[in-house]
């Protein structure tokens, strides 16, 4: 008997692992429909070359972008239909405050002579105008003129710095800094001061494709910034954006999605909790709830289903409707993507052999 003891512990061990093996692996992918990476294609300051130029080019190219507006810079006013109709065709329009105020000393209103409520009114009036013109009220994104994450004279600039991101998190949902440049982790962000791939001014295509190439080399997130397309301040040529925009249309491997609702997508994926509930015969339950508010957070999720065996289909339902379900090979598994719209509660998922 004594002997016998540590052979049935070693062997339920065994059977432990074997049915921790067989269970179904679900999770959901890192970017919608399992791609590579996320592009943002961001302008600032609400020029005439966004409607005239950029607008244009994204809409050939079947792509949207986010617009970051200063609304008191007189081209929002001469031709808000313009920005309107722009929102409407799939587009973000963002918070870029009403007078661009700026720590530099170049830039006039000058941001050291804000005080506490001055600032707030900047980003409050601001984001009431943009959501008088957008189609669906979603929320609001928020870019920091000139990348500055303070105001006020310098002796404040530290405790204003904790106000200026009060201030943002009252009227934005995730915000863009400026800055030195870098790729974006979707696991690791911090959702108000999410930075940029740098300075884009005078890139060429193959410029601007190399700001890229590590966001999507490391499957993470990259936010290009633009200012003048053809013309303006800051600019890059219209036949570079041309080519840039030509390039992400032919790679829709790649996610090119507004500057929101890539931030929707990685805080939903953060939050959602999943439950797996076996059913046998090749077929399991998927439990998901979605903490997040649903008027801001209303993006589907993609789960990433491990299935076993020589798997000919999986079908996928939810409340009695059939789901977008595709099988593929993913190294060595076999990998059933299922895009599960928001606030779906249950899943079916079932696979049948060949």
């Amino acid at each position: 008997m004594k002997g016998l003891l540590p052979f049935l512990l070693v062997l339920l061990s065994a059977v432990s692992v074997v049915a921790q093996q067989a269970r179904t692996k679900v999770t959901v992918a890192r970017w919608p429909q399992d791609r590579s990476a996320a592009i943002s294609l961001t302008f600032d300051d609400a020029m005439a070359t966004h409607l005239d130029i950029a607008g244009p080019i994204l809409k050939k190219h079947r792509l949207n972008g986010t617009f970051f507006v200063s609304t008191g810079l007189g081209m929002w006013e001469k031709r808000k239909g313009e920005w309107e109709q722009l929102a409407k065709d799939g587009n973000e329009l963002g918070d870029h405050t009403v007078h661009h105020p700026c720590l530099l000393p170049e830039i006039e209103p000058h941001s050291q002579d804000y005080s506490p409520e001055m600032m707030q009114a900047e980003i409050r009036d601001s984001a009431r105008a943009v959501s008088e013109v957008v189609p669906r009220q979603r929320g609001l994104t928020f870019a920091y003129p000139c990348g500055d994450l303070s105001f006020g004279p310098p002796a404040d600039q530290a405790k204003n710095s904790v106000l200026y991101l009060k201030f943002v998190a009252e009227y934005a949902f995730g915000a863009r800094i400026s800055g030195p440049g870098g790729t974006q982790d979707p696991d690791d962000i911090s959702v108000l001061a999410i930075t940029d791939l740098g300075s884009t001014e005078k890139k060429d295509f193959s410029g601007l494709l190399a700001m890229a190439d590590p966001a999507v080399q490391q499957h993470q997130w990259g936010v290009f910034c633009f200012h003048g397309i053809g013309g303006e301040y800051l600019s890059v040529s219209a036949s570079a954006f041309d080519e840039l925009a030509a390039y992400l249309d032919a790679h829709r491997e790649i996610w090119t999605a507004p500057f929101g609702d890539v931030v929707r997508y990685i805080q939903e994926r953060k939050s959602a909790v999943i439950e797996i509930h076996e059913k046998g015969g090749g077929s399991v339950d998927v439990a998901l709830s979605w903490p997040l508010d649903s008027q801001i957070y209303d993006l589907p999720l993609t789960l990433k289903v491990e299935v076993t065996g020589d798997v000919k289909e999986v079908t996928a339902m939810a409340d009695g409707d059939y789901l977008q379900a595709r099988v593929m090979k993913q190294n060595d598994s076999v990998v059933a993507l299922v895009d599960v719209p928001p606030n779906i509660k249950v899943v079916h998922i079932a696979s049948a052999a060949r």
